[in-house]
C-alpha cells in the first residue's frame, strides 16, 4: 500500500506533488471531480518521505495539506500494509473491498491489511485536509524470514499472511505510540545513519502489529477479530448506509440489510470502527457536510442538513467537536 501511493507521492524540491508527478509512473492513474485540472497543478504539499529501507520492507510517511479532491489507481502487490493515521481521512478500496481510514482526536490507532495476491488499488481523498499518516509495508517473504520467527504464534502468523483482505484494527499501546512518534519526529543524525534508525523502528512497528493481532485472535474468542462472513456483512452495512445517508436509518433496518441481527451488527462496528453503528453514520455525514462546504457546494444551513440536524448551534457543536474548526470557518476558507 506504501508503494501504490508512494511512488507517485513524491514530492519535489518545493515540497509539492503535481498532477504530473503522479502521470510519469507507469501503472498509476488518477481521475479528479475537477475537470479544470492541469499538469502543473498541485494535488498535495508538504513533507513526504517512501523509502524501501531494505528489501520487502517500505516506510511511507506523509506530513501534509491536501489541496484537492482526486482518485490515484494502481495494482497493489502482495503484501502486510500496517497504517497509522494521526490526522486526516482517506478512502481506500482493495479489489472488491473497501476500507476507510480516519485519525480518531486522542486515541492512536493502528490497522493492519493483509493482501495476499496483487489486486487493484483505489486511493481517495476526499478534498482539502491536513493529513498525517504512516504506512509500513512488507512482502511476505520478508514476513516469513524476518518477522515469524520472533512471535510467540508463527502457526498464527502464518495463517494471517494467508487470509486475502483480512482487516485488524486495534488501539496502539505506549510503546507503539513512542515508535509512531521517533519516525515522524526523527532525531537528529548523520545521513549514513537516518536510513537505519527509521528501519529499525519500523521493524519494531511491524512486530508488534503482528503480535497485536495474534494477541486478540488468542484473547478474544468471541470475535475480536473479523471473520470473512463477518467482513461480508460489515460491509454490506456500509454499502446500505452509504446509499442512503439522506434517508431515516435504523439499526434493526441496517441488520436486516446486512444479514445479521442487531446485536451481532453493533459487535461488528465495536470491533472494526471502535464506535457504534450511529457513531458510525454521524460520522460519515459530518465528513459529507465539511467537503459540500470546503467545495462551496452548500451553506453553512444547507451542510447542517447534510449532517442530520435540524438545529445548526447542535451542527456547529458536533462539527467543531469533529474537525476542530466551526462550519463558518470552513465555508470561509472557499
Amino acid at each position: 500500500m506504501a508503494a501504490a501511493s508512494g511512488q507517485a507521492g513524491q514530492q519535489t524540491n518545493d515540497g509539492r506533488v503535481r498532477v504530473r508527478d503522479f502521470l510519469r509512473h507507469d501503472g498509476i492513474a488518477l481521475d479528479s471531480p475537477d475537470d479544470r485540472l492541469s499538469p502543473d497543478d498541485t494535488l498535495m504539499k508538504g513533507a513526504f518521505l517512501h523509502r524501501e529501507l531494505r528489501r520487502g520492507l517500505v516506510l511511507h510517511v506523509s506530513d501534509a495539506i491536501e489541496e484537492r479532491a482526486f482518485t490515484a489507481t494502481s495494482l497493489l502487490p502482495e503484501e502486510l500494509s500496517c497504517i497509522f493515521f494521526l490526522e486526516g481521512s482517506v478512502d481506500l478500496s482493495i479489489g472488491d473491498r473497501h476500507f476507510a481510514f480516519q485519525a480518531d482526536r486522542g486515541v492512536a490507532r493502528g490497522v493492519a491489511i493483509m493482501n495476499a495476491c496483487p489486486e487493484h488499488f483505489a486511493r481517495a481523498s476526499r478534498g482539502r485536509q491536513h493529513l498525517r499518516h504512516l504506512v509500513v509495508s512488507a512482502t511476505p517473504e520478508w514476513l516469513h524470514r524476518d518477522i515469524l520467527e520472533t512471535v510467540s504464534d508463527s502457526k498464527g502468523g502464518a495463517r494471517l499472511l494467508r487470509d486475502h483482505l483480512a482487516e485488524h484494527r486495534w488501539t496502539l499501546t505506549p510503546p507503539m505510540v513512542e515508535l509512531v512518534r521517533q519516525i515522524f519526529t526523527p532525531s537528529p543524525l548523520i545521513p549514513q545513519l537516518q536510513d537505519l534508525y527509521l528501519e529499525s523502528r519500523a521493524v519494531e512497528l511491524v512486530a508488534e502489529t503482528m503480535a497485536a493481532v495474534l494477541q486478540a485472535d488468542r484473547s478474544n474468542a468471541s470475535g475480536g477479530l473479523l471473520t470473512r462472513q463477518d467482513a461480508t456483512c460489515l460491509q454490506r452495512a456500509k454499502d446500505f448506509i452509504e446509499a442512503r445517508l439522506t434517508e431515516p436509518l435504523s439499526v434493526d433496518a441496517i441488520a436486516r440489510e446486512a444479514g445479521i441481527s442487531a446485536s451481532g451488527l453493533q459487535r461488528l462496528f465495536r470491533i472494526s470502527e471502535n464506535r457504534s453503528i450511529f457513531d458510525y453514520v454521524r460520522n460519515i455525514r459530518l465528513e459529507r457536510a465539511f467537503a459540500a462546504l470546503a467545495k462551496g457546494d452548500a451553506s453553512v444551513q444547507d451542510a447542517s442538513v447534510i449532517a442530520g440536524y435540524t438545529n445548526p448551534a447542535n451542527f456547529a457543536t458536533a462539527f467543531r467537536r469533529r474537525f476542530g474548526i466551526v462550519p463558518m470557518a470552513v465555508k470561509n476558507k472557499v
